[in-house]
């Protein structure tokens, strides 16, 4: 019932998109089919209608069930395809809603892990819900970030950064542990923070203009100074030395 309207959805948001100009930034980044998990930070109300109308490809969105409250914006919301979740003690029914999604045809989702709208600094993001970890690990589908540079204003240009695809874990079908969804969740933090940096060089030197492009491989001073900071390595080579601790222990 809600695919058509989905698409004639585009066309309606269409009409705010000159009041909002938008940029996406790594455009080609964005995939379209396939099993994955989309998650932006949440800065305001528009972040649904104009992720949707920016980001191609048909997904499915996690919005928490205050919204039902409002008769109007449920069935809107409802012929979108949302799918409605109880932030603090969410259902099996929805759990599996949402599994079935990523799992199924449609395989995508798009949630903002923050769990609600971030009301401070627009370029810090809130710690990430355990809420993501869940659904990764249970579908085993990659995290393909999202980083909406700052809170839209009519008529100021904004950004959306779109990263490439984060996959942490592989325990598909298996409920992750307390522990285990700690663990990922702070893996997100800082992945995400990660995309900032990125996200913020890109916006501040223009870095989709050809003259501004850093060669393939080449990290901006940004994030060399940000990586070192944070002692970072990416994930494939933490999960290395844990297992060879873990060996080494036995």
């Amino acid at each position: 019932m809600w695919t058509p309207f989905y698409y004639i959805s585009k066309a309606i948001f269409f009409v705010v998109r000159p009041f909002h100009p938008t940029k996406v930034l790594n455009k080609e980044k964005i995939i379209k089919k396939g099993k994955y998990i989309y998650a932006s930070n949440h800065l305001s109300n528009l972040d649904v209608p104009l992720t949707h109308a920016k980001i191609g490809g048909l997904r499915r969105y996690i919005g928490k069930k205050e919204l039902k409250k409002n008769p109007f914006l449920r069935l809107l919301y409802t012929w979108f395809g949302v799918i409605f979740i109880d932030r603090d003690a969410p259902k099996m029914s929805e759990l599996r809603e949402i599994l079935n999604t990523i799992n199924g045809k449609i395989g995508q989702i798009l949630i903002f892990p923050e769990g609600t709208r971030n009301k401070g600094d627009s370029k810090q993001m809130l710690p990430v819900k355990g809420g993501l970890a869940i659904f990764a690990a249970k579908s085993g589908a990659p995290v393909i970030p999202v980083i909406i540079y700052e809170r839209y204003k009519a008529f100021r240009r904004n950004y959306i950064y779109i990263g490439d695809p984060i996959k942490i874990t592989d325990s598909a079908c298996k409920f992750p542990s307390a522990e285990e969804i700690a663990r990922l969740s702070a893996r997100y933090d800082l992945e995400f923070a990660r995309c900032r940096v990125i996200c913020n060089d890109m916006v501040e030197n223009k870095r989709w203009k050809k003259k501004n492009r850093l060669p393939d491989g080449v990290k901006s001073d940004a994030l060399i100074a940000w990586e070192k900071e944070n002692n970072y390595k990416p994930f494939n080579e933490v999960d290395s030395e844990d297992n060879i601790n873990d060996e080494s222990s036995t």
